[in-house]
Parts: C-alpha cells; structure tokens; sequence
C-alpha cells in the first residue's frame, strides 16, 4: 500500500527496537471473468503468521481466526505478516473490515494483500483496503512506484469473501471479487502479479481520530494458489 509502505517500515522498526530493548464495472457471475485455475496451494493455518503490533492494538488468535484491532495511540501499526512466502497468483479471505468513519484522514487504514516486498515494501501488491475516515473499501494495486485504486464498497462492515486473481494473459491485470461475484479488474502497466513470490499480510495503521473501539479486521479463512 501507497501508505502502508513506510508505516510498517516503522512500525517493524519499533517492534524491533523493543525486542531488542527486552531480549470497477457492472456486477457479473465471477466464472465469466476468472483467468486462471482457483484451486488453492496453500490453505494459511495460524501458525503460519508473525503477530506484531507497536502500540496498543495487538493483533490475537480466536480459533481459527486472527483479529487485528486498530490501537488508538497517536501512531499504531498492527499486522499478521505470514511468515514464509510462496509463489502464488491469487488470494482469498474469509473475514471482514470492521472499520469506520472516525479518523482524521484516509492515513489511517486497514487492508489484507499479498505482497512480494517486506522489507522495503515498495514492492508489487494485491488487495483489499479500506480507508477509515469513510468506511470505503477500495480494490487496489501497487507496483513500480505506482497505486491503483478503485471503490467496491461503502458502510460494509460484515463477513464476506475477498478474492483476487491475477492474470495470465496480462500479468499488469488483476480481477476482484466480493462473494464470489466480479467488482472490477486494475491495470497497473508498471507492476507485474502473476506467479510473484508473495507474502499473505493483514494490517492496520491509525494516525488519530475519535476513539476506534471495535474497530478491527477479522481473517477467518486465509487461501492461496
């Protein structure tokens, strides 16, 4: 994410520090748009993720879910980053965006993507993001200094299914879907998401506002392929 980039770049390094301290278009049926086989790889247990946060909004397990809450101090990074990385073309989750119109900008965000950069992360990126000043969920792609963006939804904040799909046929293309049903397809000529080596990431980052209590994104089925 635009955002999100130099944010968790921060926010590792405070975790870090502290553990050194202590140690779209019309709605179609979704066959009509797929590009590529859905089978999943890789069906992502908990054990398969680093939880890490630097403030007050520690991400937790619950079965066999993971909750990461958006903290409410002036600067607050959560994330459930998968651990190890495997090639991939397409995401999907199970879950939902709890999130609202409370901060003071579109800074403050929460997302799950999949990304083939986690150390600088400027790298490429698929997924989900839903800005927090507006409840608007937006489909999204990052690659080559570039970030592409389109709104799927407003006011959700129930559990749904969130996929993405990269093409083969045009590796700069992605399609989403929301319940198994197309939103949209994203260009970006500058970044490339087919069979990239990709890491499965839930995030959030608040920068202020009143008080987000309850506010959280929930990851209860995590699949690749």
């Amino acid at each position: 994410m635009r955002n999100l980039s130099e944010k968790l770049m921060l926010g590792k390094a405070l975790l870090l520090l502290v553990c050194l301290c202590f140690s779209c278009s019309e709605d179609v049926d979704v066959t009509s748009k797929n590009n590529a086989p859905t089978t999943p790889r890789a069906t992502l247990g908990t054990g398969s993720f680093n939880l890490w946060g630097t403030c007050n909004g520690h991400p937790y397990l619950s079965g066999s879910g993971i909750i990461v809450p958006v903290g409410n101090c002036g600067t607050d990074i959560d994330a459930a980053q998968q651990k190890n990385s495997q090639v991939a073309n397409g995401f999907q989750m199970y879950g939902a965006f709890k999130g609202g119109s409370n901060a003071y900008s579109g800074s403050s965000e929460m997302a799950v993507f999949v990304c083939d950069n986690v150390t600088q992360w400027n790298g490429n990126e698929m997924g989900f993001v839903k800005t927090l000043n507006d409840n608007t969920l937006k489909a999204y792609l990052q690659g080559g200094g570039q970030y592409i963006w389109q709104v799927v939804a407003t006011g959700n904040n129930g559990n749904h299914t969130y996929k993405c799909q990269a093409k083969s046929s045009n590796t700069h293309q992605v399609d989403f879907y929301i319940d198994n049903v197309y939103k949209c397809t994203l260009t970006n000529n500058s970044g490339s998401y087919y069979n990239k080596n990709y890491y499965y990431v839930g995030t959030n980052h608040w920068y202020g506002g009143s008080n987000p209590s309850g506010q959280q994104l929930e990851m209860w089925n995590r699949d690749v392929w």
